[in-house]
């Protein structure tokens, strides 16, 4: 691997592990200033405890439906060359989480150039601060995933001229309305690039060889029945033949 290919996708890694650092702290901050499940309060305004309050649909509905969120900070960072504002809603619930589970997902927005990334975390209430070692290498996936989108909009101030991608929110669109379609998701250019970059952060957060770290997340895909086993070998061809292309990644066999 070239020392030059290695510095590119290096240089996203301080931003990356500064801002899972933070993240952190605010949902540590969160879960202990909210009060108890039976003497829920507000923490800096934000209503963090959901166990007293039923919704509707599920937990991504629950989350999407919130207009606050908590502010875990303003980025700028010289090296990556990406300035982002990043947000976080949470939720101790065990209603859709199961003790030693979590929900996490996480969106990005571009506003007139100015980007912001959005994360949502849910975790049960009998398991607290313990579960964070779990969430770690998921979150720094899903940061670095979102990132990589940044790079990748033509509308965006942080955007890389070598990254930049046509549009695709009719494919999108198309996919999420047929379950039987949303293999494709992970074959659309924009999340080929953001899932390799984000399961390679993954990889170097567990010390785990990429290689690994791949086939187990594509085989709790096939697990979960969000794909099948021809689609698994789809996406990750695709996904194989994209890496040299990127550089900077370890290659799949």
């Amino acid at each position: 691997m070239k020392l030059k290919q290695l510095i590119l996708e290096g240089m996203y890694d301080k931003l990356t592990g500064q801002i899972n650092k933070d993240i952190f702290k605010t949902l540590k901050n969160a879960i202990n200033g909210s009060g108890t499940q039976s003497k829920p309060k507000k923490f800096k305004g934000y209503e963090v405890r959901k166990e007293p309050i039923p919704f509707a649909g599920t937990l991504k509905d629950m989350f999407e439906s919130e207009k606050n969120s908590l502010s875990v900070g303003e980025y700028s960072d010289d090296i990556s060359g990406i300035e982002v504002d990043i947000e976080l809603k949470v939720a101790v619930t065990e209603d859709g989480v199961e003790p030693g589970k979590f929900f996490i997902d996480g969106s990005t927005e571009s506003n007139s150039g100015f980007d912001s990334i959005e994360v949502n975390i849910a975790i049960n209430p009998k398991d607290g601060e313990k579960i964070f070692s779990k969430i770690q290498p998921v979150l720094r996936d899903l940061v670095r995933h979102e990132i990589e989108h940044i790079s990748h909009d033509k509308d965006s101030d942080s955007s890389k001229p070598s990254k930049i991608m046509r549009g695709d929110l009719a494919m999108r669109k198309k996919i999420n309305s047929n379950p039987e379609l949303y293999y494709k998701y992970f074959l659309l250019p924009k999340e080929v690039d953001a899932n390799i970059h984000g399961l390679y952060s993954k990889a170097k957060t567990l010390k785990q060889p990429y290689q690994k770290v791949v086939d187990d997340y594509l085989d709790s895909l096939v697990d979960d029945g969000i794909i099948n086993t021809k689609n698994r070998k789809q996406i990750y061809n695709k996904w194989k033949e994209r890496i040299p292309k990127i550089g900077g990644i370890p290659k799949l066999k």
